[in-house]
């Protein structure tokens, strides 16, 4: 049935300890299609020889038409308000998907009962689909109208994993932090200056939505109860889509490549570490269990849990429609070749709708999981203009040796910009004090997946000092506050500097 919703290696945690994320090499593509209407561009990594296989497609309209046009469109919009551009981006991307789209509907019908298709799914954050195909059917997409190119897409990663707690809470506990009441917090949030935006402005991240888009949650800790996201317009537990979203029981997240809302799946989990959870509290835990000790740096935030690398255009299709304002990616994707430009370009179009995508920058400058330049830094951190790719240094101000390094090189069929400076920022990324499975502080964890948490909490702060930055205006900021920490200017160790909650949130409210 056609689905429509109109109505490696993490970059995670060493701690000692490394996630994987397999994925499938893919060689670079020698030209780009000529623009003809019978032109369609095929991904090299797609093989007839390997059966049925998913693969997302694009129409040949798209609302960023050409390769370059993000930079030009940042540009058009200056001075435009965040969330009035959110509602006039997100309604043109559904018109010029829903046109191409009906275009081929009944043909795509047609193409399932016969057997050539599977599973299709329409998407707007580009637009086109995705599906499961088979060879023949592969050269009956080739021939729908306006179809203009055809990426193997990701294959699913469904572990199986003990859930650790309820998969949604019944009651929201009320949050309980105050800042005159934080008797410590750990040296990170201390270093991030966070306590001080706390303090002088009485700003905590209010009125800001964080997704975590992660693996290994548990929901009813609580540093992290208190200000779950919850959807209003579902009833949790009913086996219902009560909203008509397409998804049932999402009402605090969701389970993209499971298709349900299993979201307590500790299935990145190394010794006394859940990995979504580290993430989450960093962004915005309010206090360690049993105690005062604050441990987020946006407390008053809110944030969401979602799980599914393979369905990243439903997850981000998800978080637009229900107000996220960042989007923190706590993982990294090797050897994706072309499918990069899928991914560069639904993020490119979902920033456009007002949202802050953030990426630690890698773990794999040293050690067993090292790579080269110019692929230490992968997928999504590589990604230019449209993701905050984050470094980070220990309590001593010095980077680690494993974090990764730039440039970074596109030159895929669509991108071709070759050399690309990243990462941008550097904040922290090493022994770092963390939460256990029930909220208390007695972790210590390294890698950039906590680089990514840090940037989204000073993020936090500043959107909630004034909810109508544009994303590409909080990167102006921070780079006119970036603390130079290695050779001067623009490194490729902590890109343009350290940066910290203080002095961005007083630049928003003292430009």
């Amino acid at each position: 049935m056609i689905q429509s919703k109109f109505g490696g290696i993490l970059g995670g945690i060493l701690l000692f300890s490394s996630f994987t994320v397999f994925s499938q090499q893919s060689p670079l593509a020698e030209k780009a299609p000529t623009g003809t209407e019978k032109d369609v561009w095929v991904d090299p990594a797609y093989d007839p020889n390997d059966g049925v296989q998913s693969v997302v497609v694009w129409f040949r309209d798209q609302y960023l038409e050409k390769a370059d046009s993000f930079v030009k469109k940042t540009k058009e919009f200056k001075g435009r308000k965040r969330l009035e551009l959110r509602s006039e981006v997100t309604a043109a991307l559904k018109e010029i998907s829903n046109t191409a789209f009906s275009k081929v509907k009944p043909e795509l019908n047609d193409l399932e009962k016969s057997g050539l298709l599977a599973h299709i799914n329409q998407h707007w954050i580009i637009s086109g689909f995705s599906c499961d195909v088979t060879p023949e059917g592969m050269e009956a997409i080739k021939k729908l109208e306006d179809v203009a190119f055809i990426f193997k897409k990701q294959p699913s990663i469904v572990p199986n994993g003990k859930n650790m707690g309820p998969e949604y809470l019944e009651s929201i506990p009320k949050s309980n932090f105050d800042p005159k009441k934080v008797e410590s917090y750990p040296w990170n949030i201390e270093k991030i200056r966070a306590p001080e935006v706390w303090e002088e402005f009485g700003i905590t991240g209010e009125g800001v939505l964080n997704v975590v888009h992660d693996s290994g949650f548990k929901l009813d800790i609580p540093p992290l109860a208190s200000n779950i996201y919850t959807n209003k317009n579902e009833i949790p537990g009913n086996g219902l889509d009560d909203d008509g979203n397409g998804y049932i029981d999402d009402y605090h997240g969701f389970h993209f490549d499971q298709g349900r809302a299993n979201l307590n799946e500790p299935t990145i989990r190394r010794a006394t570490n859940i990995h979504g959870n580290l993430c989450a509290a960093m962004i915005v835990g309010t206090y360690a269990t049993g105690t005062k000790k604050a441990i987020g740096v946006a407390p008053g935030a809110k944030w969401a849990p979602l799980i599914g690398v393979n369905h990243i255009e439903d997850a981000i299709e998800w978080a637009i429609e229900q107000g996220a304002d960042i989007y923190s990616m706590s993982f990294s994707h090797p050897n994706l070749g072309e499918y990069r430009t899928h991914w560069r370009k639904i993020l490119e179009q979902g920033t456009l709708c007002g949202v802050v995508f953030i990426s630690g920058a890698g773990n794999f400058a040293s050690g067993d999981n090292y790579a080269p330049i110019p692929v230490q830094m992968r997928n999504p951190e590589d990604i230019p203009n449209a993701v905050l790719g984050v470094a980070g240094v220990g309590e001593d101000g010095k980077r680690p040796p494993f974090s990764s390094q730039g440039p970074v090189e596109w030159n895929t069929a669509y991108y071709k910009e070759g050399r690309v400076n990243k990462p941008d920022f550097a904040t922290i990324n090493y022994k770092v004090p963390c939460v256990d499975p029930e909220g208390r502080l007695l972790n210590m964890a390294s890698g950039n997946s906590l680089a990514g948490p840090h940037t989204a909490g000073i993020v936090s702060l500043m959107l909630s000092a004034n909810p109508d930055l544009l994303p590409w205006e909080i990167k102006d900021i921070l780079l006119g506050i970036a603390e130079d920490i290695g050779s001067p200017g623009f490194d490729y160790q902590s890109g343009h500097g350290f940066i910290n909650a203080y002095d961005a949130v007083n630049a928003v409210l003292n430009p």
